[in-house]
Parts: C-alpha cells; structure tokens; sequence
C-alpha cells in the first residue's frame, strides 16, 4: 500500500514510544540516543505528518495529547512487528550457516541417517553436518558432553528424564544362518530353537548387543558368544563362513551369502530412534528435531525398506 502519511510516520514512532515510556524529551533523547533538539523536530514532523499534535505540555515535562494515546498501542505493536521481523532473519540466518552435531550408531549410518540430512538440506541448503559415529555407549557420551546435538540410537533410553527420545522405526530382528543350516529352509523359527548355538555377536557397547542378549534372556537362556565383531558386515561373514549364528536386523533387498528366517517373536525388534537433550537446543537443532517430529519415522521406514540394487 502506497500511503505517503504511512511511509513518513513509520520511522518517527520510536521518538513516541521513547515519549510515552519517559515523560520527557530529554530522557527520550538519552533512551535512543539522538541529541534532545533532533527529538523536538522529529515529534514535531509526526504532528505536522498526521495534522494533530502527538504530546503537549505538562508542567515541565511532556504528555501524550489525544491523537498520540490512540496511536500508541498500534505504535507499539508495528514496531514489535517489526522487531520479530528482524529476529525471524537473524535465526534464518543462523539456520542457513550454521552447523548441526550429529552422532550415531555405525548400523544406521548407511541408509538412516543420510536420508534425514538429506531431507533436512532440501530446506536448509547450507547448513553444516559434523558426523561422529561409534557404538551406543560412544553416542550418549558424545550427547552429555555436549559434542553432539542429537544422536541416533537403537535403542533409544528410556531412563534419562534428560532426554527426549523419539522412536523412528521398529525394525524386525532376523536369525542369520549360514549357508546349508538345519533351519535355512524355514518361513519362521522361535529364538529357542537355537538357543543352544554358537552365537556372533556385536561386541558390548553396541545397542544390538543389548537387545539380542535382553531376547535371550527373555526366553530362559544366555547366548554362548563365540565370536564378536565390530560391524553387522563382519558378523554376516563370520555366519556365512559356518562360524555360528546370529541375530541382527534384515538387509532389505541386499545380496547376502547368508541365510535370514523371521523371528516369531513380537519383541524380537530393533529400536531405532533419536534423543537430545532437553531445554538446550539452538536455533539450528530445534529446526532439526522438528523435522524429526514431523516426517522422521516415514523418512526413517522409507530409508529401511526400498529395494537396493544387488
């Protein structure tokens, strides 16, 4: 809208709030730090702008008239307007340049974690990733040293009143058996029915480790590890290799010299979610946490279960 007495009133309404709020010219002059006789000249183009005078006097000092009281409270608010105005940029600005801490489990740094960049940088182009990786105990030790912003876990705590968590996707554990194996043939096998052999596992420290003995457990026995490997790409070799068998998560579409049999146990799941902590966030992990709100699990489900290429 192109209204002249808006384009020359908007600059002069600071001069009427510093007015109002003190009472005086010369206190209004030190609170915006303009010389008094710039302060009278610019009360008085407001008055000449609008056709009415905006103060008059008050014994030694000066008072809103009339026409500035009924201006004032949208004085006020235009300006505070604007003021979120100016922060609103400020905070796109840090968005756009800043950087983002990320930690997360070496399972989910495959497929998981770089959809969720990926995502996150089609709306913010320009921010910056640092990406620390290790088992879950490195990943919380990164988060409660602040080295990190968020971190991705499988699973994720649920005694730590100083997080939030966020489950992204139950993701179905598999018994892997090696080529030629007893029960390869099989649609569905129960966790007891190799209770009694040679377990590979992550070694301790790594959350899949956690979940596979808290299965075991759950079903009246403990796994007796054989070997422990330090990745699930290891593991798998081992079992192909016929050095015994183990429990981890499917690889979707993937060519494996392995053999996977579902589980036919509703808990027989890998959690996988993320935490931060609460009450910290910048600008820049906020903008991220809400895109894990908002579209996570489906970024998180699509990332796990496309097809790959063999």
């Amino acid at each position: 809208m192109n209204d002249p007495t808006l384009s020359a009133a908007l600059p002069l309404l600071p001069v009427l709030l510093a007015v109002a709020d003190t009472g005086q010219v010369t206190l209004a002059a030190a609170v915006l730090g303009l010389p008094q006789p710039t302060v009278s000249r610019q009360l008085a183009r407001l008055s000449s702008v609008l056709g009415v005078p905006v103060v008059e006097k008050d014994g030694r000092g000066v008072v809103l008239s009339a026409a500035g009281r009924a201006l004032l409270p949208y004085a006020r608010e235009a300006l505070a307007a604007v003021g979120n105005g100016i922060e609103e940029v400020r905070a796109q600005e840090t968005l756009a340049h800043g950087t983002l801490s990320i930690a997360f489990q070496n399972t989910l740094g495959e497929f998981v974690v770089p959809s969720l960049i990926k995502a996150f940088l089609a709306e913010h182009p320009r921010v910056r990733f640092e990406l620390a990786q290790g088992a879950r105990v490195f990943c919380l030790e990164s988060l409660d040293a602040r080295r990190s912003d968020v971190a991705f876990l499988a699973p994720t705590p649920d005694d730590r009143s100083d997080l939030r968590s966020l489950v992204l996707f139950d993701d179905p554990l598999m018994v892997v058996l090696p080529p030629g194996h007893r029960l390869a043939g099989r649609q569905r096998v129960s966790i007891t029915e190799v209770a009694g052999e040679s377990f590979i596992l992550l070694k301790h420290g790594f959350g899949l480790r956690s979940t596979v003995e808290e299965l075991c457990r759950a079903n009246g026995f403990r796994p007796q590890v054989s070997f422990e490997g330090d990745d699930i790409h290891t593991v798998r070799g081992l079992v192909s290799a016929g050095l015994g068998i183990s429990v981890l998560p499917t690889l979707t579409g993937e060519k494996t010299s392995t053999v996977d049999v579902a589980l036919d146990d509703p808990a027989a799941v890998r959690q996988i979610g993320a935490s931060w902590r609460v009450g910290e966030a910048s600008a820049l992990a906020t903008a991220f946490q809400r895109l894990l709100l908002r579209r996570g699990a489906a970024i998180t489900a699509a990332a796990l279960l496309r097809p790959r290429g063999v």
